[in-house]
């Protein structure tokens, strides 16, 4: 008796799940009427908030980033305050030089690998004003000026819109405390439609045995990018509403947060 509730539960678990519409969660960063890329990432990643780190002067950033200093350097023992000092400001001269060069997202991820152990990668998106060019050549110059990369492929994204991508395997350098280590590096290149600008997504891990997964999961997260608000286009399709059939690329793909 047991087992046939559990069959029925189970198949009426089947059901509901089937007449359950596709559940989106969506960022907040995904309705700033300000952005100027979108992107979905999945489960595991959580955003750097880089303009916290590298506050403008006199801004509310600003303040907010000397109260969390301070209280974190009056946590720290005294034979070990310089030290924190010095990662403080090594740590945002780093989001410094990353906002100069185009960066306006970041995200910590971490998951698990098949053999238990935590896997930690970084992904940034960067967006560049570039000298206008027909899309589809952005796409092949961008990922022929990369020094060392294999894996070269050229994109197919929805709407027919060109990308590229590459990755590559480099060892870095042993420093104070930390000895060399394999880092995996992977590159998407995805031109504007306007063709006067590139978003740049880039993914580096030390889970190099993890590389196949990676590799896939920014080919994925290629095809979520858009220049333009995707939100109208994908509520109306998750709400059955008749279209023009533009956002039939996206149904049933997007099940992540919006970056």
């Amino acid at each position: 008796m047991t087992e046939n509730v559990a069959n029925a539960e189970n198949a009426e678990m089947s059901e509901n799940t089937e007449e359950k519409p596709l559940r989106l969660v969506i960022d907040d960063s995904a309705r700033d009427t300000s952005a100027k890329l979108w992107y979905a990432l999945p489960d595991g990643y959580v955003d750097v908030p880089l303009e916290a780190l590298d506050p403008d002067p006199g801004t509310e950033h600003e303040e907010q980033f000397m109260n969390v200093m301070a209280l974190i350097l009056s946590c720290v023992p005294e034979e070990q305050h310089d030290r924190y000092v010095g990662a403080l400001r090594d740590m945002r001269f780093m989001v410094a030089q990353m906002r100069s060069e185009g960066v306006i997202g970041c995200s910590l991820g971490m998951h698990f690998a098949d053999d238990g152990s935590s896997a930690v990668s970084v992904v940034t998106a960067a967006l560049r004003d570039i000298e206008w060019a027909p899309p589809k050549l952005t796409a092949v110059r961008a990922v022929s000026l990369r020094e060392n990369a294999t894996n070269v492929e050229l994109l197919t994204l929805p709407g027919g819109r060109p990308g590229s991508f590459c990755d590559t395997l480099v060892t870095v350098p042993a420093v104070a405390g930390m000895s060399a280590k394999d880092l995996y590096q992977c590159d998407v290149y995805i031109p504007a439609p306007s063709g006067a600008q590139l978003a740049v997504l880039a993914l580096s891990t030390t889970a190099v045995s993890a590389r196949g997964h990676y590799r896939d999961l920014m080919k994925g997260i290629a095809h979520t990018v858009a220049f333009h608000n995707p939100l109208p286009d994908i509520e109306r399709t998750l709400r059955g509403d008749k279209h023009d059939g533009s956002s039939d690329s996206i149904k049933d793909s997007i099940t992540a947060d919006f970056g």
